[in-house]
């Protein structure tokens, strides 16, 4: 990775993290739907990325959220296996096994309806490993599933808002 794309991702880092804590954490509408934007950074390394850095990125991510919010490991965990999950997660909506090293997952590099797959496979993983974590129960499975779905669409919209707000020149 070139030293201006290291840079562009870790200001994306430190801005998406920002966010997340100062802006978002306060949103929940409906009492049930939280937005994590962050995993727009986990969703748009290049796929030739190793999965130990995507892991480590998500990790660090995961852990300075963590501090903020007063949960012990919970979006470490899930943004952990979220990034592990990611390269699978591609591999899924590719329709077509060319060499996608180099490429940097949009909905330019993979169309409208992949990424839209991969982004809902990607905040619907997120959001249940966060839920279930946090709740360590399924006493209220209803309310839990509620969260889970309410959660991962409210995030879809951010980033594909996101996706359309910081699109790649041409």
């Amino acid at each position: 990775m070139r030293r201006a794309t290291i840079g562009y991702y870790s200001i994306l880092a430190i801005v998406l993290i920002i966010l997340q804590v100062t802006l978002l954490s306060n949103i929940a509408l409906w009492g049930v739907a939280t937005p994590f934007l962050f995993l727009y950074l986990i969703m748009k390394l290049p796929v030739s990325t190793s999965p130990n850095i995507v892991m480590t990125v998500a990790f660090a991510m995961g852990l300075t959220i963590d501090m903020f919010f007063s949960t012990p490991g919970v979006y470490t965990l899930s943004s952990v296996v979220t990034a592990f999950m990611r390269r699978p997660y591609i591999t899924l909506v590719l329709q077509h096994e060319d060499d996608y090293g180099t490429m940097y997952p949009s909905i330019r590099t993979l169309g409208t309806a992949p990424f839209t797959v991969y982004a809902l496979i990607t905040a619907l993983t997120f959001s249940t490993l966060v839920f279930i974590v946090q709740s360590f129960s399924l006493y209220s499975p209803l309310h839990l599933i509620l969260k889970i779905v309410t959660s991962s669409l409210f995030t879809y919209i951010m980033v594909m808002c996101a996706e359309y707000i910081l699109k790649e020149k041409r």
